[in-house]
């Protein structure tokens, strides 16, 4: 071989060279098979470099599997009443139960079954049906709210007497999978102006509702919240316990009725 050959084929072979080394500069490559999303949430070892072209082997990286699992974690976070919680998602109406409101008997119960059941931090499943609606008018989400281990909350209230199974294709609502399921587990009742009367308060409300008494305007109403929805021009409170004319409107929504209207002991019954 002359000079000249031996010359240019140290030049190319120093060309190939530089050419190799400006083809990596330490950075990590993000693997194509991952969204971009879960491609944000690979980290490789600090210590690994990156690949050479002359090698196929790749640093580690978080599967999309993973990611996905992940991503798709939600916890409990507290309890606004007995078909109501609040999670990392956000607000969500349980579907197909409703509870008593605050305010009427039954609605600590209600709460306070969950409060058992779950505390803050444990991982929850939700789930949206298919024909469901995501949202209520409220902006809360509708779904299933299942337990780490398993247990339906709407069923679990429903057969513990603190729900009635509602809003689904029996009222006008959408269809849901479980309501055949629901219907069957309900021990609870609803009450002629459409409130949940649970197996606790039963005993409490039924005499109030069949009660001759008096006569009494208020006598109709067996919690404030009834109280304030009456639209023929009932006084809607509050009732001082202090007001002779008022003291005995005051009793019966404080004591009479098992409702507890003086909820926190100011005597002022039905604020």
């Amino acid at each position: 071989m002359g000079m000249g050959m031996t010359w240019r084929a140290a030049g190319a072979a120093t060309v190939l060279i530089v050419g190799f080394a400006g083809c990596t500069d330490g950075s990590p490559v993000a693997d194509e098979s991952l969204s971009p999303a879960d491609a944000q949430t690979t980290v490789p070892h600090a210590s690994t470099a990156a690949p050479s072209p002359l090698t196929t082997t790749s640093p580690p990286r978080v599967t999309a599997t993973k990611a996905a699992a992940v991503k798709g974690s939600i916890t409990f976070a507290s309890v606004v009443d007995g078909d109501t919680i609040k999670t990392s998602a956000g607000t969500v109406r349980i579907i197909g139960v409703d509870t008593p409101e605050r305010g009427e008997c039954g609605h600590d119960k209600a709460s306070a079954a969950i409060e058992r059941l779950l505390s803050g931090g444990d991982r929850v499943t939700l789930t949206l049906p298919r024909g469901e609606n995501d949202h209520d008018t409220y902006g809360r989400l509708i779904r299933y709210v299942t337990t780490d281990e398993g247990v339906d909350v709407g069923l679990m209230q429903l057969r513990s007497g603190n729900a009635v199974a509602r809003y689904d294709s029996t009222d006008g609502y959408p269809e849901h999978p479980r309501e055949t399921a629901y219907h069957a587990a309900q021990i609870a009742s609803l009450a002629p102006d459409g409130s949940v009367i649970t197996t606790s308060c039963t005993k409490q409300i039924l005499p109030i509702a069949a009660s001759p008494a008096v006569g009494e305007w208020w006598e109709k109403y067996s919690s404030c919240s009834k109280l304030k929805k009456n639209d023929i021009g009932d006084p809607t409170g509050p009732f001082r316990r202090s007001d002779p004319a008022q003291a005995v409107i005051y009793d019966w929504f404080a004591n009479r009725t098992g409702n507890h209207g003086d909820g926190d002991g100011d005597g002022l019954a039905c604020e």
